[in-house]
């Protein structure tokens, strides 16, 4: 007679549907599935029933919110839960009660830190219970060192309180491949000579969508690659009757992660503006996904002027900018010596943002909560 095993559960909980392929969600989520655990992932919002982590992610819709911890926080189901884990902000205060009213531990990804002018629109109770959840935690995860001492002063964090850092980077990006950045441009209607900047994501005036559209309307040698995410309909119209004509590609459709760093390739510049004067946005260094995105993809980057980013200019990898006169000089600059710089990128992914040492950290930090052998989540080249 064979007698069959209860699987051994994790639950992690997502702000956003689109977050589960996010290259930090990606990294807790492999170290949950190589740790032997089936994950249970909820989100608020339609998640697909199958993904591309296999049948041990199994996906549930949820409601961040008092009235549906109150109509399910006492679910037998929470019972076979061996650990809780959430990313930021809101999804924090519901795994942190989660873990608390059935005895398990927790980790927090807290890859948003809402002080400030950037406070969000949650209720402060509500915003109370998620800093609450951080300090119960057995350890949180920052994207950048600069973060630690604001998530330490936002949560009052002690000063012993574990907080690991993990990059806005996939454990193993795509590597560049010469073909498909000449497809890509072929694609984009762009030469293989021509001089193309880029920018990935939010594009609005913090994130330097002005610059980029005043140096294209004053550089005719210059090109554009717009990859942007919470822009209104209204907005593409406008863009798309600038009188750029072929020297402005503007992608229509939402990509998925893997497929904006695999177009990254096709770029020689790229934006990582952060004018925001928010906290957590004068402290982005490797937090910020579309700068690990050029840098691992051999992209040089012109980046706002922070200490965080610092290490652009000291691997010589990009420049940082104030101003819209610097911005120009630092296009001139990085045209003038890509392919050196390509190479600087690179180097700098290697020995800076180095996402294969700081997974392995995390993935022990993950494993010594669940109490496995930590050997098992060492990662491997098959993985």
């Amino acid at each position: 007679m064979t007698i069959l095993s209860k699987p051994r559960r994790a639950a992690h909980f997502l702000l956003l549907p689109e977050l589960l392929h996010s290259p930090p969600n990606e990294a807790i989520l492999h170290a949950l599935l190589q740790a032997g655990h089936e994950v249970h992932v909820f989100a608020p919002g339609p998640l697909p029933e199958r993904t591309d982590y296999g049948p041990g992610v199994i996906t549930h819709r949820i409601d961040y919110s008092m009235r549906w911890l109150l109509r399910h926080g006492a679910r037998p189901f929470w019972r076979s839960i061996r650990c809780f884990s959430a990313t930021a902000e809101d999804p924090l205060a519901t795994a942190g009660v989660l873990a608390a009213l059935h005895g398990r531990p927790s980790f927090l990804l807290v890859d948003e830190i809402k002080a400030g002018s950037y406070r969000g629109d949650r209720s402060e109770r509500w915003k109370s219970l998620c800093r609450w959840a951080m300090r119960r935690a057995r350890f949180t995860i920052v994207n950048d060192d600069s973060r630690v001492e604001l998530l330490r002063s936002y949560a009052g964090l002690p000063p012993d309180a574990k907080v690991v850092v993990y990059p806005g980077c996939f454990r193993s990006p795509p590597r560049p491949e010469p073909e498909l950045r000449r497809e890509l441009r072929s694609g984009w209607g762009l030469q293989e000579n021509a001089l193309v900047i880029a920018s990935s994501g939010g594009f609005n005036l913090t994130a330097g969508a002005d610059w980029l559209i005043r140096s294209l309307q004053e550089r005719p040698d210059l090109h554009a690659v717009i990859q942007p995410l919470g822009v209104t309909p209204l907005c593409l119209f406008l863009m798309r009757r600038l009188g750029l004509g072929s020297r402005l590609y503007l992608e229509d459709r939402r990509l998925d992660w893997q497929e904006a760093w695999r177009s990254a390739v096709g770029f020689d510049i790229g934006l990582a503006i952060y004018t925001n004067q928010a906290p957590q946005f004068q402290r982005m260094g490797i937090s910020s996904n579309r700068l690990c995105m050029f840098i691992a993809m051999g992209v040089p980057v012109i980046c706002s002027r922070q200490d965080s980013f610092r290490f652009v200019e000291d691997y010589d990898c990009g420049r940082m900018v104030d101003s819209y006169e610097e911005f120009l000089e630092a296009i001139e600059l990085i045209g003038s010596n890509l392919p050196a710089m390509r190479r600087n990128c690179l180097r700098c992914f290697e020995h800076y943002i180095m996402p294969p040492d700081r997974y392995a950290s995390l993935a022990q930090a993950i494993h010594s909560v669940l109490g496995e052998p930590a050997g098992l989540l060492v990662p491997t080249e098959a993985a």
